[in-house]
């Protein structure tokens, strides 16, 4: 691959990174079926303060599939036939893979790694209906992820850690499960209440120079998208 404009090259880097992963065979992995998603990944709503260098545009789709073990708390992120691991809190899903890139050109002499975390809450059927079937809106911050309406004291409450910098979906505006009229993402008869998935989808590239050195243009800024997904099956 060669270093094209920056703006392509990082909506190449989040498509490779969502192509890596191991092989599955024909079984797949996991007891529980959460869902075959359709998502579509956007920096559209991404604030320039976050990353100013990737104010433009840029959009790309892919289905993926959410399995779970039977603990309902280990999991797999499936894509084709590519699987991730995956974990599940009871509402966010994260699948975080590390791949191992060889760049063409003055940056083939790096020791260059992507690590994609693909971070995303799920919705049950009652807290998508209260949302109007809709992802809340959300505002990016360096390192932080809150809601239009979150006061900077909040926001300041919420730091996160520097390699999650804006890669974490926080959940204010998720509708709270009540056990009676809202109900949490889950197993139900006949099959896993989760219709919607709303998050991030996060790009860090990790450059270590080689006995023969490193270009400065071959260290890459991360790249985080915004992501909507639509349970198809």
């Amino acid at each position: 691959m060669v270093f094209i404009a920056k703006k392509h090259f990082m909506k190449l880097l989040c498509c490779f990174a969502l192509f890596l992963g191991l092989a599955c065979t024909t079984v797949l992995p996991g007891e529980v079926e959460v869902g075959l998603f359709d998502f579509s990944a956007s920096t559209a709503l991404i604030e320039a303060e976050c990353r100013p260098d990737m104010a433009d545009e840029s959009s790309f789709g892919f289905k993926g599939r959410f399995r779970l073990e039977s603990n309902l708390s280990d999991g797999y992120f499936i894509y084709q036939s590519i699987h991730r691991t995956a974990q599940f809190d009871g509402q966010n899903m994260v699948s975080v893979y590390i791949a191992e890139r060889s760049f063409i050109s003055d940056c083939e002499a790096c020791n260059t790694d992507v690590v994609e975390t693909l971070n995303v809450v799920l919705l049950s059927k009652t807290q998508n209906e209260l949302l109007n079937g809709q992802c809340p809106r959300p505002s990016l911050r360096e390192g932080i992820l809150v809601e239009e309406d979150e006061s900077p004291a909040e926001s300041a409450s919420n730091e996160l850690s520097t390699a999650n910098r804006c890669g974490i979906v926080l959940r204010e505006g998720i509708p709270m499960v009540d056990g009676e009229n809202v109900f949490p993402p889950g197993p139900i008869p006949g099959g896993f209440d989760a219709v919607r998935a709303c998050g991030t989808l996060l790009a860090h590239v990790v450059v270590t120079p080689s006995e023969q050195g490193c270009p400065e243009n071959c260290y890459k800024d991360d790249v985080v998208y915004y992501l909507e997904g639509i349970r198809k099956e």
